[in-house]
């Protein structure tokens, strides 16, 4: 299984991203993608905010990725460990975001993570390959 941060999801449906082709590479090319439901809020909030994406289309390019992402929810109990493993991994203001996100790619027993940002993972998922498109 392979989990697909963020960054790669809107590679992915943004076409005029400078790195569409190899994102929509690594969405295709992933064994198993998985994500959780936070990162797609993640996604529509960098359309919307970084890329100035209208809203509706923005909703309709994030949602579009269930069709080839699995995704499911966060529990409770993946953010108590994020927290709770905060200081152990150097974890500061918005790295809890990428914490999260390594918690549940442990948890779903990925093998990977793909992602544009592998300095945001080296540290929180040492256990986990960090693969980059």
């Amino acid at each position: 299984m392979t989990f697909l941060d963020t960054g790669i999801m809107v590679g992915a449906v943004l076409r005029s991203h400078p790195e569409h082709v190899v994102c929509l590479s690594a969405i295709e090319d992933s064994e198993q993608p998985f994500t959780n439901a936070h990162a797609l809020a993640e996604a529509f909030a960098t359309l919307t905010g970084f890329y100035k994406v209208p809203t509706e289309a923005a909703a309709e390019l994030t949602l579009s990725l269930r069709h080839s992402i699995q995704v499911e929810a966060l529990a409770l109990a993946d953010y108590e460990t994020a927290i709770r493993e905060a200081r152990s991994r150097g974890v500061m203001g918005g790295g809890i975001y990428d914490s999260l996100h390594a918690t549940f790619a442990r948890r779903k027993k990925a093998a990977q993570i793909v992602t544009r940002n592998p300095s945001h993972f080296q540290h929180v998922a040492p256990d986990i390959e960090i693969l980059t498109p």
